[in-house]
């Protein structure tokens, strides 16, 4: 089951430190989803010349051009150091996709989706012997796809492929919904209604019926 992941990495172990120290206000965003380890940047934050001035003292920069400009962006391809590089290649060993990624603030935001979660769990520990600080910020098993085809929000349908995985629907039941509320951080009854609401669609879409709140709906 493919899991997306959300990870915060300080520039200061990553990229682009220098650009963050001499000009504060600087922000970047990636272009698109990236295969590759050199994407499209936009860089805003600040005016041209200040940031390829701290681009050419940045040692993490081997080279840039700029190849298009929007009103408080300019995008840029850059050309990473090695080791830059070789922290990129980590996160694409165990197959990851970088869906977005941006930075502020000397933190990068990175978003990435792993054929499951133990590549991801490769990926993390792979950072983390490169003394990189990264920080595990949201996880979410299964494809986005899933939860709109089946009519679920984000939500439940990552509480619900949780609960089945940590045994909630086996007899005898193997976890509870405390013990998920817990792993959650919410309530108890917010558990036991995204569970709820979850099943009942997923039931009502797979049997072609409708369900008993959608009838009452209908019928006032």
């Amino acid at each position: 089951m493919t899991t997306v992941v959300e990870l915060e990495l300080p520039a200061a172990d990553t990229a682009l430190r220098r650009v963050f120290d001499r000009v504060p206000s600087f922000h970047c965003r990636m272009e698109q989803a990236a295969v590759s380890d050199c994407p499209g940047l936009w860089l805003g934050g600040g005016n041209r010349s200040e940031i390829e001035a701290a681009l050419d003292d940045d040692p993490s920069v081997d080279a840039y051009s700029q190849i298009d400009t929007a009103p408080d962006e300019r995008l840029y391809r850059i050309e990473f150091a090695d080791e830059v590089c070789e922290i990129g290649a980590v996160l694409f060993a165990e197959d990851g996709t970088i869906l977005a990624a941006s930075a502020a603030s000397g933190t990068w935001s990175v978003r990435m989706r792993f054929p499951d979660h133990e590549h991801a769990t490769r990926t993390y520990r792979r950072l983390l012997d490169r003394d990189i600080d990264v920080d595990v910020r949201r996880l979410q098993k299964g494809p986005e796809a899933n939860s709109k085809r089946h009519g679920l929000t984000s939500e439940q349908y990552e509480t619900i492929v949780t609960a089945i995985e940590r045994g909630y629907f086996e007899i005898p039941r193997q976890v509870s919904t405390q013990e998920l509320a817990d792993e959650f951080g919410i309530s108890n009854q917010s558990v036991s209604e995204r569970l709820r609401r979850a099943s009942g669609t997923i039931l009502s879409t797979e049997l072609n019926v409708e369900d008993g709140r959608s009838s009452l709906e209908n019928r006032d």
